[in-house]
């Protein structure tokens, strides 16, 4: 809707009458506006872009963060059961080893008492032998 001649007319006239405080006034009001739109709404807009961007990023980097540490539990679960595995591992070694060291004490019981016998056995040879030959020396 275009305004008519006439309406313009009239604002000329108003304009021509009116004192000049207030058409500075007025002058200034539509250049503050005309900044206003120009320059700081857009930019309130690219402020709150800027900050809808950053948000988002930061829930982007959130959801990644939650992902790897979603990682990290599972790989120190598994860290945990190979630990208890080797842990059961170990225990049974070692108690094949206690066993060992227990048969071996025995078997080294059993070789002391088989050089005892053995000691004991070849004195009495000794003795055998000196008796039956008589003499020392001889051999």
């Amino acid at each position: 809707m275009q305004p008519t001649d006439s309406f313009w007319s009239g604002v000329g006239e108003s304009v021509g009458t009116s004192p000049g405080w207030l058409i500075v006034g007025v002058v200034l009001v539509i250049g503050v506006l005309f900044i206003w739109a120009k320059y700081v709404s857009p930019s309130h807009e690219r402020i709150k872009m800027r900050e809808l961007d950053i948000r988002q990023q930061e829930a982007d980097n959130d959801a990644e963060r939650i992902k790897a540490n979603a990682a990290l539990a599972e790989n120190m679960r598994g860290l945990r059961e190979s630990n208890d595995s080797i842990a059961r591992q170990f225990s049974a070694q070692t108690a094949g080893i206690e066993e060992s060291k227990a048969r071996s004490r025995e078997m080294g019981g059993k070789v002391d008492r088989i050089d005892a016998t053995t000691q004991h056995t070849d004195t009495l040879v000794e003795d055998i032998h000196r008796h039956i030959i008589g003499a020392e020396g001889t051999d």
